[in-house]
């Protein structure tokens, strides 16, 4: 009898025992669970069914007979499999034009998937069993519940237990870090603004920037494409121009470098981004029209350049004052501890500021979401900021934890890196080089997909692990990879941060001089331009959250996008099936 291996259904007469022999066969093209074809082995053909679940592609191991000759028993053979009489052959991999672009994830499996295919047998069942599993929790939870459970409490305590601690370490430290400056300034000749000088010179920054945004907002609006265009050539003439700046100042190399990366960058504009510039367009006047439907998220924004900026402030006198006073024991310390307290202080950091972006981006998530699926139109901001600050509080610091903890590594690295550097350790250098570009991807794939978990959170109330769930199995089912490639909206929100950026700092410049003179306008201008950039990012990222959300909504449910805007359906429909059919 035959020996069944992985599920290969072998159909061959009934013998009387004999030797066995393993053999391997490879599915071959245009075959479908259930059906048979051929495969030689030692004795003579034998018939294999494709397991469910298989693809072209994939290795059977299966069990026949040892020929005649009495051969003995090999682990693997090298047998390639052979279409039978009668079973079809050849239809393309994949996708088939007529066929639906989307699988449904409670009944998705390998074959209806093209992300899947080609993946080991082992590893793809996985990938589907983690797809039912957020399907499931997608139908468990559904789109804006009539009651909201706190997830993620857990984090919401240690998180309070960090911003207490800095704002208190701010509060006892301000004073002496006056004194030290006070002091400082008396013995120098070079007069020092005082800390009013600087909150106003930052304030007006920060309010000068944040009109920028809403500027910037509004001309999304009205002309997409011409903020489109000069988001993605905004980049290349700039480095432009600063190469012909340094060649006028006489450093002729490196400004041959900056004018060759710049017209580099322009030609990838025309070659490779051209084609996309359309769909982003699309999707960016689209996201404006939720924005004039939804004027008070200009609230949010502010709200959210508060908190940050804040944040900023807190962190600044907190650390300063520390190491203030404490600066002579670090300083001795050894280098692990060393390295320990400046995770720790960027983790702190950069935790506080997550956090404050993602209240503002969750928030949007919940606006747009409710125009979505037409659900508490009128009251969308309100109720989708009382949940990112009450049910959705616990993910928010969570997911921030996540991000935080991996960038205040890469930070580690990267100091560390510069240090081997300045002593001259080529060796340590080049590894830790390569360790901070395998941690800084790391941190970049884990922010871009915690954003897009986030919508989950605004949308069901779920926690961040279900909702990273649910986000993988709706994006994977409807093919998102293929519109996600096409999309050029973040180019869009860096134009808008730089600009905002760039007018707060010009603005706090121009305050420091008003109320100080020159003293304060170098200060003026770094805080005014440090606030502006946390007030520009958080105005200008409901471009980002809007486009996230609706992108993530539609790939769940397309008919509240086809009711309200048929033609970036079909526009979604055609680049999806267009990328499967290639």
């Amino acid at each position: 009898r035959l020996k069944l291996a992985r599920g290969a259904l072998p159909v061959v007469p009934r013998r009387r025992p004999v030797p066995a022999m393993q053999f391997e066969a490879e599915v071959p093209r245009g075959m479908q669970p259930g059906q048979t074809f051929a495969a030689q082995t030692a004795s003579g053909l034998v018939t294999l069914q494709v397991p469910p679940g298989h693809v072209p592609g994939q290795k059977l191991r299966f069990f026949a007979p040892a020929s005649a000759g009495g051969a003995q028993p090999v682990l693997l053979g090298a047998v390639v499999g052979t279409v039978a009489e009668g079973v079809p052959y050849g239809g393309p991999q994949g996708y088939v034009p007529g066929r639906p672009y989307r699988t449904d994830p409670k009944t998705a499996s390998v074959d209806g998937m093209p992300l899947l295919q080609g993946l080991p047998v082992a590893r793809a069942d996985r990938k589907v069993e983690e797809i039912h599993k957020g399907a499931a929790l997608a139908e468990q939870w559904p789109a804006f519940p009539a009651a909201r459970r706190c997830r993620d409490v857990f984090w919401i305590l240690p998180f309070v237990v960090v911003c207490v601690a800095v704002v208190g370490a701010a509060v006892h430290f301000a004073p002496s870090i006056g004194s030290e400056v006070a002091k400082e300034a008396g013995a120098s000749d070079v007069k020092l603004p005082d800390v009013w000088t600087i909150i106003g010179a930052g304030g007006a920054g920060a309010g000068a920037s944040l009109l920028a945004s809403l500027c910037f907002a509004a001309l999304a609006k009205r002309a997409p494409c011409c903020v489109v265009w000069t988001s993605l050539l905004f980049g290349p003439f700039m480095m432009m121009a600063c190469g012909v700046a340094l060649i006028a100042f006489g450093i002729v190399f490196l400004g041959l470098i900056c004018i060759i990366v710049g017209a580099l960058s322009l030609a990838c504009v025309f070659c490779c981004f051209r084609q996309f510039i359309p769909f982003t367009i699309m999707i960016v006047e689209m996201v404006a029209s939720v924005m004039k439907e939804n004027p008070m998220m200009v609230c949010v924004s502010l709200l959210g350049s508060i908190m940050g900026i804040a944040w900023s402030f807190a962190c600044g006198l907190a650390f300063a004052g520390a190491y203030q006073k404490f600066g002579r024991s670090i300083a001795e310390s050894s280098g692990a501890e060393r390295y320990g307290i400046l995770f720790a202080a960027a983790l702190i950091f950069i935790w506080g500021a997550q956090v404050a972006y993602n209240v503002c981006h969750v928030t949007y998530c919940g606006v747009f979401g409710r125009w979505y699926h037409q659900s508490d139109v009128n009251v969308a901001l309100r109720k989708s900021l009382y949940v990112a600050l009450t049910s959705s509080f616990g993910s928010i610091c969570f997911g921030s934890f996540l991000v935080a903890a991996v960038r205040a590594l890469e930070f580690v690295i990267r100091q560390a890196r510069v240090e081997a550097q300045q002593d001259g350790n080529a060796v340590c250098c080049v590894i830790l080089l390569l360790l901070e570009c395998v941690v800084s991807c790391l941190g970049d794939m884990l922010e871009y997909f915690s954003e897009w978990a986030y919508v989950q959170c605004a949308v069901r109330g779920v926690s961040f692990i279900e909702a990273a769930r649910i986000t993988y199995s709706m994006m994977t089912c409807a093919n998102m990879q293929y519109v996600i490639s096409d999309l050029l909206i973040n180019s869009v929100v860096n134009l808008g941060a730089i600009c905002s950026g760039a007018v707060g700092g010009g603005v706090g410049a121009a305050a420091g001089w008003a109320i100080a003179g020159e003293s304060a306008a170098l200060s003026g201008a770094v805080i005014g331009g440090w606030s502006g950039l946390v007030a520009g990012s958080a105005a200008v990222g409901v471009l980002s959250s809007g486009a996230k959300t609706i992108l993530a909504l539609w790939a769940e449910d397309p008919e509240p996008l086809r009711r309200m805007r048929p033609e970036m359906h079909e526009e979604l429909e055609r680049r999806i099936t267009s990328k499967l059919e290639d």
